[in-house]
């Protein structure tokens, strides 16, 4: 008998849902120090991201979309790098008997290690439409002497 693989899909994520509902119902940690870590997580959405390496540098594409380059903070350190945007709007009119107040919040965040060594202090980034390109170039490789050893 055939069975739908999105229905599998469905009920383990159904069913990862109640396991984590009920780890955060159940925590100690979600009813005193922090009750809304859960929707604290959802403010931020994790960005697309390429990674390019070539023979002497990685290049990371990361898609940003509507955000300003004054509101990115990128970390680069020799083997991880992290994007953190936060973007927070507030719109308000008041007139006579009325008011209209707006806010709005967009954040991203990513963390990840890289799959080789770079230099983060030689890291340049640029971001335009969109996307913030980080070049890092590679770590130089120690070589490695080689030496004969006479065996007796």
């Amino acid at each position: 008998m055939w069975k739908d693989p999105f229905e599998e899909i469905r009920k383990f994520r159904k069913e990862m849902n109640r396991l984590f509902d009920t780890f955060w119902s159940q925590s100690e940690i979600s009813q005193k120090a922090l009750p809304d870590i859960r929707r604290d997580m959802q403010l931020f959405r994790e960005p697309l991201l390429d990674l390019k390496e070539t023979d002497d540098m990685l290049i990371a594409n990361i898609e940003l979309p509507g955000i300003d380059k004054k509101d990115i903070q990128l970390q680069i350190t020799e083997n991880g790098l992290e994007v953190k945007v936060e973007k927070k709007k507030e719109a308000k009119v008041e007139k006579k008997g009325y008011l209209k107040a707006e806010r709005s919040y967009k954040g991203f965040y990513r963390s990840m290690g890289l799959p080789v060594k770079v230099m983060p202090e030689q890291a340049k980034a640029s971001y335009k439409d969109g996307v913030l390109e980080v070049i890092m170039p590679k770590a130089e490789k120690k070589k490695l002497k080689k030496t004969k050893v006479k065996v007796e």
